[in-house]
């Protein structure tokens, strides 16, 4: 039996941060040859927290094997597989105890949420809330999950659940501040990260979230200094090197280099934070002129997000067929006077130039900005993955749940810009839906849009594509097969800007855009720039600039490290 001196002793060095002098402790304590599993649970959280996982599992391990009913070390060494990338090992320590125990039920929904798995994981979530209705980070968890399938307004409840249960709580204030921007309460979203700062703040989370805030609101310097002190916090942090890859003039960015290679080092192989600092090492490259470095370093960081996400081609494929299917000539409709505001569906490719459209229209005092919805996708999912009808019934199902989504807008709004990109799949849903609703399709050179996309970070599976030159021809030419559909059934519903076209003359092409939805055309449409409005998605940094075509064919400078997109590409449907 350990000492209790000793164990106390360990137990508060590890509270106060001094990990290695309780690692020592609890090393001490195990050749001691004690067969209490608190020494290897101790050296295992030191362990973990210093960022050796596989040690950590090895110790949490040992602890359970001389005491498998152990149960906070069940809990840790499932925290630890998940941080290591062995989500799928942790049913296996923890599902036969998640009938009762709460925090079983926590750990198994984020190992199924790192898997992909969503339903297993909102089942143990809800069976978590279900056991401890006061447990906060179970409803953090479940917003995060909400949030992920575009249900903004459900995580907002969740997270304001969590902070009325512990108003401290660092994490639901960091996760709350996005949806509550996502939502157009930029005030509140800034608020919320800003406390959470005040609360810890050496908290990485919250430095990066209020990062990211201060880039949406264009407040670079500060978002800057913001991304610097979490390398001051951790030197290798690779969100960190990323973001500052973005908004740092060219000679700041070329100086992070050496830095960035110690920084992928240190890095765990085949993980997003090899990808984010070859994405950063790659811009610093180019910032120095290196062209060779800089290839190569993109398609490293493409090449890990790809085997962390791959693309299904044929799946892909089938969707597209499934759903063009559905539309074979256009349904009859007639114009409806439905209550403002009305919808506004900017789409296209991502990378194409929607963002500038949407800062365009959102100039206009009736027109209120909503941003990437991710609404359409998440409530037309089952429909089309079950081929279900969109009849009256669905139709009204979806209004609703659209509407539902949907953020308040200001007085006077008569319109409202959803400007989520891969909406073009969706196009003859939202006409059933929508008989008033306006479409504005970006068009671009795709070889361009192709560069733009291997050069950015997508995070997630929505965009697997881009991850892969031959991957992206593919959709490029889905992409294609509907647009042409669309257009050839609706070609009054649909206006396509040409983004060479927009750049060359954004006042022709603003006033285009103006009398296609039906407003007034006022010359601030031509200054997007001049917004106050937070950005949110990833051209926050662009939009910032006066409209210049410094990005029409780039591409040609590039064509060696495009050429597997080149050659796989079918370019019938950019021919003049």
């Amino acid at each position: 039996m350990i000492p209790r001196s000793a164990l106390d002793e360990a137990v508060a060095l590890l509270n106060s941060g001094s990990l290695k002098a309780a690692l020592k402790i609890a090393k001490r304590e195990q050749k001691a040859g004690s067969r209490n599993p608190m020494p290897w649970n101790i050296a295992g959280i030191c362990l973990s927290q210093q960022g050796k996982l596989q040690d950590a599992i090895s110790q949490f391990q040992r602890a359970l094997k001389i005491a498998p009913d152990f149960i906070d070390a069940r809990h840790n060494l499932a925290q630890t597989l998940i941080l290591a990338g062995r989500a799928n090992q942790v049913p296996k320590v923890l599902e036969k105890h998640s009938a009762k125990d709460p925090k079983a039920c926590y750990f198994l929904a984020q190992a199924y949420m790192q898997e992909g798995d969503i339903q297993a994981a909102e089942t143990f979530i809800s069976r978590a809330i279900e056991l401890s209705a006061k447990f906060a980070p179970a409803y953090n968890l479940r917003a995060l999950l909400r949030g992920g399938q575009g249900q903004e307004k459900a995580a907002l409840r969740d997270l304001e659940t969590a902070l009325q249960i512990d108003p401290n709580n660092v994490e639901a204030l960091v996760n709350i501040s996005l949806p509550l921007a996502r939502q157009n309460r930029h005030a509140d979203s800034r608020q919320a990260v800003e406390r959470a700062v005040a609360l810890d703040p050496s908290h990485i989370g919250a430095l990066l979230r209020l990062g990211m805030s201060q880039v949406e609101a264009g407040e670079f310097e500060a978002a800057v200094q913001r991304f610097r002190s979490v390398l001051d916090l951790q030197p290798h942090n690779a969100q960190a090197f990323e973001q500052l890859s973005l908004v740092l003039d060219h000679d700041a960015v070329a100086a992070l280099e050496p830095a960035i290679r110690k920084a992928l080092t240190k890095a765990r192989s085949g993980t997003a934070e090899i990808a984010e600092l070859n994405f950063a090492l790659s811009r610093a490259a180019d910032a120095k002129g290196d062209k060779q470095t800089a290839a190569k370093a993109r398609a490293k960081a493409n090449a890990t997000l790809a085997k962390l996400h791959p693309y299904d081609p044929e799946a892909d494929s089938q969707q597209t067929r499934d759903i063009l299917a559905r539309f074979p000539v256009a349904p009859p409709s007639s114009p409806t006077e439905t209550e403002a505001p009305h919808p506004i569906y900017v789409l296209g490719l991502p990378r194409s130039g929607t963002s500038l459209v949407e800062a365009m229209l959102a100039r206009h005092p009736k027109v209120t900005a909503m941003g990437e919805r991710a609404a359409t996708g998440f409530l037309l999912q089952d429909l089309i993955e079950k081929n279900l009808p969109f009849d009256s019934k669905a139709i009204t199902r979806f209004v609703e749940g659209d509407k539902d989504f949907l953020p308040a807008c200001p007085d006077g709004t008569s319109a409202y810009v959803d400007k989520m990109p891969e909406n073009y799949r969706y196009i003859g849903f939202l006409r059933a839906a929508y008989p008033d609703a306006k479409f504005i399709h970006v068009k671009r050179d795709p070889r361009d849009v192709a560069l733009s996309m291997w050069k950015s970070h997508f995070s997630g599976r929505a965009l697997s594509y881009t991850y892969d030159l031959g991957a992206m021809a593919h959709r490029f030419g889905l992409y294609a097969q509907f647009m042409t559909r669309w257009t050839s059934l609706y070609p009054d519903a649909i206006l396509t800007v040409n983004y060479e076209e927009l750049v060359s003359d954004p006042t022709a092409a603003s006033q285009k855009l103006a009398q296609f939805c039906g407003l007034d055309w006022i010359d601030d449409m031509v200054s997007p720039e001049k917004s106050d409005l937070p950005t949110l998605t990833m051209s926050a940094s662009q939009i910032r600039k006066p409209i210049h075509r410094s990005s029409v064919g780039t591409w040609t400078s590039q064509s060696d490290e495009l050429a597997p997109f080149l050659d796989a590409l079918d370019d019938s449907y950019w021919r003049p």
